[in-house]
């Protein structure tokens, strides 16, 4: 939800009200604490003491806001050091080329024609707006 309200609703021309922004983080940070607690707790990965494909669905999830320019970690150490985990467990190079896409995320929704979004826009916004 994030990566649409940061990046492609304002390249859209829409301005996303501070309300709904707000709403969202809030949502997010609760989707991230309870990760935190409930997930994760004392366990070095989602499932246990190994990486599962558990680990794999969330952390593409939360790459995503991560992509839109949004530190996630920032703040959440047991959150930053599962990361590092995953990203050890997975191999650095395979983890950084996984999420190389949305990492540059920014840069090519610059580059992008927002003209090409104008026919998906009543829908996206009754999605997220």
């Amino acid at each position: 939800k994030m990566f649409w309200l940061r990046l492609m609703i304002p390249k859209m021309g829409v301005d996303v009200p501070k309300d709904k922004m707000d709403a969202a983080l809030e949502d997010l940070n609760a989707s991230l604490k309870l990760i935190e607690d409930k997930f994760l707790g004392d366990r070095a990965f989602i499932a246990g003491d190994r990486m599962s494909l558990a680990d794999l669905v969330a952390i593409v999830e939360i790459m995503q806001p991560v992509g839109s320019g949004l530190d996630v970690f920032e703040g959440r150490p047991k959150l930053g050091a599962w990361r590092d985990r995953v990203r050890a467990a997975v191999g650095e190079e395979l983890f950084d080329e996984a999420h190389r896409t949305i990492m540059e995320s920014q840069e090519w929704v610059k580059a992008m024609d927002g003209s090409t979004l104008q026919a998906f826009k009543p829908r996206i916004l009754r999605m997220f707006m």
